[in-house]
């Protein structure tokens, strides 16, 4: 793959060395610039590491994850904020697929993966402030199939209201994370007094 770097970088820069005070349009149009370098930056990475002959230690998506396995629940911790749908490029949603397997395969070397006749998901994201506006941090704006399309099978037999269930919760923190806990739906927190 041939990604210009620079050249994205160029036009970031373009956007924000005006002279008379930068505008929010300009602002806009260096923000989804932004978001286009991410995805040359994950992609670049993945080439790297994939074709590039060296070898790694550690892989991005295993240094960007972690995972803890109580035998009961199942935490994965993405070092990222889950992005919206419309943020999604294919090598984002690749990168995440990696560090959400990354994350499993650590919390299976911890012991069995538990398999949930009716899983609780719950996804906890925090995104720095001032990062994200009203409109991209609505939860349902988020790509949450990434997360619970890479769960299935694993840790419950398939993502219908007969076999799981999710909450997604967002708030505003330091850096960007993403924790993810994967237990049974009768004992979750989120449950309370809920009967099923």
């Amino acid at each position: 793959m041939n990604i210009d770097l620079n050249k994205t970088l160029k036009r970031i820069e373009r956007y924000l060395s005006s002279d008379g005070g930068i505008s929010l349009s300009e602002l806009k149009h260096a923000c989804q610039h932004t978001l286009h370098l991410y995805s040359q930056l994950v992609s670049a990475i993945y080439d790297a590491e994939t074709f590039g002959g060296a070898t790694y230690q550690k892989s991005f998506a295993q240094e960007q994850s972690a995972g803890m396995n109580s035998g009961d629940c199942v935490m994965l911790t993405i070092k990222e904020p889950l992005p919206s749908v419309k943020k999604l490029t294919e090598a984002i949603e690749e990168h995440w697929k990696a560090m959400v397997h990354s994350a499993i395969s650590e919390a299976a070397h911890q012991g069995p993966l538990p398999h949930f006749e009716k899983a609780m998901v719950e996804i906890e994201i925090t995104a720095p402030r001032g990062s994200d506006n009203a409109r991209l941090w609505d939860t349902s704006n988020r790509a949450i199939n990434v997360i619970i399309n890479n769960l299935k099978g694993i840790f419950f037999e398939d993502d219908n209201m007969e076999h799981m269930a999710f909450s997604v919760v967002g708030r505003w923190g330091e850096k960007g994370v993403t924790i993810i806990r994967i237990s049974e739906l009768s004992k979750s927190r989120q449950t309370g007094g809920i009967r099923f």
